[in-house]
Formats: C-alpha cells, sequence, structure tokens
C-alpha cells in the first residue's frame, strides 16, 4: 500500500514538472530597435534663428520613416523634421503547435527622439532632442530662436 501512494505522489510530480517544462520552454522575449543611429545624430551646429531646412537636410539628411501618413513616411513636413528611434519589447507565451501564441505582450516607446521646427521663411526656430531608457526620459537638447 504504501507502495500505490509513492507512485501516486510521483506521478504527480512528473505531471508538474512536464506542465512546468512545457510552459517554460515556450516563453520567448525578443527586443526591436528602429533607427538606432538617430541617437547618434549631431544636432549642436544647428543654430535656430540661423540655420536653414536645406542646411539641416543637406547635413542629417531626411529622416528615417516610421510609420506612413498618407502614404508618405510621417515625421516629415515643410514645417518639421522629425527623427524617431522606437524601442519595442515583446513577452510571448507559446505551448506547442496548435495553440500559438496563447499570450503574447508588446510595448513600444520612444527611445530617440530630434524635432526640428522651422518658421514659414525655413529657418530653424525650435530642436528639441530627448532620450528614453526605461521609464526615465531625459532632455538632451531644447533650444529656440527667441521671437
Amino acid at each position: 500500500m504504501g507502495d500505490v501512494a509513492f507512485w501516486g505522489v510521483n506521478a504527480v510530480r512528473i505531471w508538474v514538472l512536464a506542465l512546468v517544462v512545457a510552459l517554460c520552454g515556450g516563453c520567448t522575449f525578443s527586443r526591436v530597435r528602429t533607427n538606432p543611429e538617430v541617437a547618434d545624430l549631431e544636432t549642436a551646429w544647428i543654430v535656430p534663428g540661423t540655420t536653414t531646412y536645406r542646411e539641416v537636410v543637406g547635413r542629417l539628411g531626411m529622416p528615417p520613416p516610421v510609420g506612413q501618413a498618407d502614404s508618405a513616411p510621417a515625421f516629415v513636413s515643410a514645417e518639421t523634421l522629425h527623427w524617431l528611434s522606437t524601442d519595442t519589447r515583446i513577452f510571448e507565451l507559446k505551448v506547442g503547435y496548435i495553440v500559438s501564441p496563447i499570450f503574447r505582450r508588446s510595448r513600444t516607446v520612444a527611445a530617440d527622439d530630434v524635432l526640428i521646427r522651422f518658421d514659414d521663411a525655413g529657418v530653424v526656430r525650435q530642436v528639441s532632442r530627448t532620450r528614453r531608457r526605461g521609464d526615465e526620459t531625459t532632455v538632451l537638447d531644447f533650444r529656440e530662436a527667441r521671437p
């Protein structure tokens, strides 16, 4: 009789272990970073009230697309150039091939952000630069032309 109780306890332990292995085996974590080169952009040379749209585009190039707005790259207009780098973290739980994924969570944040605004004459009126790491956002640069 002691042997039956022993096998019953071991059987439960084996099933619990198999379940834990199955669940842990399907857990994945991935990280996707778009436009990481935005972190290295040099904007110290830009002088609000003096530097022009043409000079900015000539030196920095056009901002890389992050999304689309009316089939054109987002963040580009006559008044604004916006360079954005995003950081996406994806958590996923897969169990076998029948039910996959059973759980997925992703979080996307702006990691590096450079925003340059222009007046009607095409002259820089504002430069803004921020960086986000974790839950902390740091303003690296903010300058604007005097009215």
